[in-house]
């Protein structure tokens, strides 16, 4: 494992660290749950990963292939224009417009019956959790889109 991820953990910790620190001077239990949540976890996993590197284990994982650019251009431009659409659309509409882009752009193993099948249900029932979990659970106000508002 290289020690540029060792750093980048450190940062994580600190970024994390302030966010914590931000949010105490929030009154409203609603709005200081969710990125108290986020930050408490980057820490765990940051100082996890720390610690693997001081352990000198390394990773079982293969070494990322080389990729294709403009494949990681389209992902991000396919995840800047679902963010910029939200707005207009709302959270729901555009996260699963945004889960087939990403799939279309990033899928390199050819399609079969079975991926052309259970990948749409799989990223329907993907998008539609996490809508449930921050809306309901968590609470978050989620952008409904002004197409869809009335």
């Amino acid at each position: 494992m290289p020690a540029s991820n060792v750093v980048m953990a450190g940062l994580f910790i600190v970024v994390a660290a302030v966010t914590l620190w931000d949010t105490t001077s929030y009154t409203d239990a609603d709005s200081y749950v969710f990125p108290r949540t986020i930050a408490v976890a980057l820490i765990v996993f940051s100082l996890v990963l720390i610690v693997q590197w001081l352990l000198g284990r390394q990773s079982q994982l293969e070494p990322p292939a080389a990729g294709s650019t403009p494949r990681r251009i389209a992902l991000v431009i396919a995840m800047l224009a679902a963010t910029a659409a939200m707005p207009w659309i709302g959270f729901l509409v555009s996260g699963v417009l945004a889960f087939a882009a990403v799939l279309l752009i990033a899928m390199y193993d050819p399609w079969t019956r079975f991926r052309t099948i259970v990948y749409p249900v799989v990223g329907l029932a993907i998008v539609g959790g996490f809508y449930l979990l921050f809306r309901e659970v968590l609470q978050v106000p989620l952008p409904v889109g002004s197409v869809f508002a009335g």
